[in-house]
């Protein structure tokens, strides 16, 4: 076939001269916006921008319309996309466009060289990008962005409950209740008063308790102390032997009584009888005898007696009664002490006035003062009255 002319429908753009009734193509920097009647159609993704000020949101009760600004689009990044794109209209994307708005105001399709039933384009969810999000916390078209998550603050109950415990912890550290550290200051507690007084005052003090004119003796190798009539002279003391097992050849082994006589007076005699140990073999003392009791039918005053059995011809301490008497003429002074008026012995003999007070000590149970001459009763009463043992202080 012969060579004939073809005739080819698209032209590229560099090779022909646009024509009179061409309108303009501006190229700019926005970013391209797709055709909406080729829409899936073009090789290339399409962004949309949409114009909207970061720092101040627009407000969608007054939409604004741009009706001046032409279409502003790039060509297609390929070489066989169609010469002439058909330009598209750019502006809110919220407002549908039709022949007449809402305000009466005519369509801007017209104004803008569209078509009057065109649709203005739309962004394609999948396309869009951080160029089309708005900052933090903006408003487009009814999308809400929800802002930073709050921090997290301490709940009011426990925040109180924490104020509470401070408050009793300081309440516990004033009042002086032991805590693991104070937060307040204390000032040291005042020591307590516990200085003992000098062996002067003390001196004092016991020289106080002692009658005028009395002096205060302590029985060696016992916790017995008395006060005596300095007139009657310094005391001296003998020991009486006592026996745990007596006969045979048992020997002393303790001590059965101590007996006190004072140098100037001869008529006064101390004796202070064990309740432990028995004497040695004779006719019984005044001494022999132990504490007082009182007669459960007939009131009167009894005197007890360490009993003892026999085997073999040795004697071996057994029980204490208080089944000797009743002593005769015996009066009571106080709670422990009696006095026997002319006491006499096994035979008769008058020994004199006999004070009797009986004693806590665990071995020494009794204390007696022997007047011989009946005269001393007033200096007695009050030597009993000095009288102490080691528990009752």
């Amino acid at each position: 076939m012969p060579d004939e002319d073809r005739v080819f429908d698209v032209t590229k753009p560099k090779n022909v001269s646009p024509s009179a009734t061409s309108r303009p193509v501006i190229v700019g920097h926005h970013p391209r916006v797709s055709d909406p009647m080729v829409r899936g159609e073009s090789p290339a993704a399409t962004k949309i921008m949409v114009n909207s000020d970061a720092d101040k949101p627009p407000v969608p009760s007054k939409p604004a319309f741009n009706t001046s600004a032409p279409a502003i689009i790039e060509p297609p990044a390929h070489e066989d996309l169609p010469p002439e794109p058909v330009p598209h209209y750019e502006g809110p994307a919220v407002m549908p466009l039709s022949e007449e708005n809402s305000f009466g105001q005519p369509d801007n399709n017209e104004a803008a060289g569209l078509p009057a039933n065109a649709q203005p384009p739309a962004p394609h969810p999948a396309q869009d990008t951080p160029d089309t999000v708005p900052p933090s916390g903006g408003h487009i078209e009814g999308l809400h962005l929800e802002n930073s998550k709050p921090k997290k603050r301490l709940p009011v109950f426990i925040l109180a409950g924490l104020i509470i415990i401070v408050l009793i912890y300081l309440g516990l550290d004033a009042a002086g209740v032991g805590v693991p550290f104070h937060i307040l200051k204390h000032k040291p507690p005042a020591a307590a008063n516990t200085t003992t007084p000098p062996a002067a005052n003390q001196n004092k003090v016991a020289a106080s308790l002692v009658p005028a004119g009395f002096k205060e003796y302590k029985l060696a190798q016992t916790d017995i102390t008395f006060a005596a009539p300095i007139a009657w002279g310094d005391p001296t003391s003998t020991v009486d032997p006592g026996y745990s097992k007596r006969g045979g050849t048992n020997q002393s082994d303790g001590t059965y009584a101590y007996l006190v006589d004072f140098a100037t007076n001869k008529d006064v005699e101390i004796a202070v009888t064990s309740d432990k140990y028995l004497p040695v073999s004779r006719t019984a003392v005044y001494y022999d005898y132990l504490q007082w009791c009182t007669g459960t039918n007939d009131g009167k005053y009894y005197e007890s007696i360490l009993h003892f059995t026999t085997v073999d011809k040795v004697d071996t301490p057994a029980t204490i009664t208080c089944d000797q008497g009743p002593v005769a003429g015996a009066v009571k002074l106080d709670a422990t002490t009696i006095v026997q008026a002319r006491a006499t012995d096994s035979q008769n003999k008058v020994l004199g006035d006999i004070y009797t007070k009986n004693l806590n000590d665990p071995s020494l149970v009794v204390f007696r003062v022997k007047d011989a001459a009946m005269t001393n009763g007033d200096q007695i009463k009050q030597l009993l009255s000095t009288l102490k043992t080691g528990t009752s202080g």
